[in-house]
């Protein structure tokens, strides 16, 4: 494994295995420069606790937007160059099977037909269990990713040690509500008080506005903190319908 220092966060030019040699992979420890590391060098590594090999860039034209999702069960923020990827990682939170994740903390780059090609996989995640998963979200009406990508992701993960997982983009309830459409803001900061409020106000199964007003907090605080809360399950909801402002919640 190697460092190396990157404006943006790419390493343009960079030398990469001839075929069947194996893949480069590219990635970025919190707040360090870009490694560029053997696939045999990526077990282990805590990928799913680093943020991109460079943050999504906002530019005229572009198709897609960047957002953010404050994660409710610990503290990151995961960062997302799609709303394809943003709805899977509010998904991901949700989900107590996932310890910790992160948007495409890995770029991997080989050869082939003389040209350099380069792919960054969707997620990185790892297990309740303990096992490091690479998600790839499926194009949008494809049954699998590209031959190409699934050959190279596939011979990435044995020696890394992951296992490998396509996916679709959520749908049903819960991407319809409102946490999967719009943006809650998730307060940080000292909570106890605020949050045992809430509590006290749901002890009965309670509307989520009319919980937020019996507590005593603003709308706007309040909500963001409930919904905050329904992902840590301190609050519980019935998943089989919509969770929107004045979904019923109560005391888990």
């Amino acid at each position: 494994m190697s460092a190396v220092e990157v404006a943006g966060g790419l390493l343009e030019g960079e030398a990469v295995p001839k075929a069947g040699q194996g893949v480069v992979a590219l990635y970025r420890e919190p707040y360090g420069p870009v490694y560029s590391s053997t696939t045999e060098g990526l077990q282990g590594v805590t990928l799913e606790e680093f943020g991109p090999v460079s943050e999504p860039v906002p530019y005229r034209g572009r198709k897609d937007i960047i957002a953010y999702w404050p994660v409710a069960t610990r503290e990151a923020t995961v960062v997302c160059g799609s709303l394809r990827q943003w709805r899977l990682a509010v998904e991901l939170d949700f989900k107590p099977a996932w310890a910790a994740f992160s948007a495409s903390p890995v770029e991997l780059r080989w050869r082939a037909g003389g040209r350099l090609r380069r792919w960054r996989p969707d997620f990185l995640a790892r297990t309740a269990d303990g096992v490091r998963e690479v998600l790839a979200l499926r194009p949008s009406g494809k049954e699998s990713l590209p031959a190409a990508r699934l050959q190279v992701l596939e011979e990435v993960a044995r020696p890394a040690g992951w296992r490998v997982r396509q996916v679709r983009e959520p749908s049903g309830v819960r991407a319809q509500s409102r946490v999967a459409g719009g943006l809650p803001l998730f307060p940080a900061g000292d909570e106890e008080g605020q949050g045992q409020a809430l509590l006290e106000a749901f002890r009965q199964p309670t509307g989520l506005r009319a919980g937020v007003a019996a507590s005593g907090l603003d709308e706007l605080t309040g909500l963001d903190l409930a919904y905050r809360m329904l992902w840590q399950r301190r609050l519980l909801f019935d998943t089989a319908y919509p969770l929107l402002p004045d979904a019923m919640a109560r005391t888990a």
